[in-house]
Formats: structure tokens, C-alpha cells, sequence
């Protein structure tokens, strides 16, 4: 308790230091939100694409999206 008072307290620590790892903080949330979006977009368009395609194909790509996701993870 007693750390976190001191260490969290703007009034014991530097302001400039403090306001620098605060916009560090959220400057890290910031860019991970454009990361989410980017990767949500990136699904909408791969539902875009597959929405043209004939059945037989919408699962051909499906299966191999997947197949693609399990080796950018290393999944066996």
C-alpha cells in the first residue's frame, strides 16, 4: 500500500516523469486498439472475398485460412 502511494503519487514523483510514462501507457494502448482494428478490417475483407466464391471454394479457403493461422502460431 505504502509503495503504491508513494510510487503512484504525482506529488512525490517527478511530474514530467510522471506524465511521460503515463503517455508511454497510452501511447502502447493507443497503437494495440489500431492493431485490433487493422485486424478486424483484415477479417471483413477475407469475408468480403469469400462471399464471392461458390460454395465448394468458400470452404476450400476457409480450411486453408485456418491452416494458415495454426503456422503463424506454431500450432501442431
Amino acid at each position: 500500500m505504502y509503495f503504491n502511494q508513494q510510487m503512484f503519487n504525482s506529488s512525490t514523483v517527478n511530474p514530467q516523469y510522471y506524465q511521460s510514462v503515463k503517455d508511454q501507457i497510452l501511447g502502447y494502448e493507443a497503437n494495440q486498439d489500431l492493431e485490433v482494428a487493422k485486424a478486424v478490417k483484415a477479417v471483413h475483407d477475407l469475408c468480403v472475398a469469400v462471399k464471392k466464391m461458390d460454395e465448394e471454394h468458400q470452404r476450400e479457403a476457409f480450411i486453408l485460412c485456418l491452416g494458415q493461422i495454426a503456422a503463424e502460431y506454431n500450432w501442431q
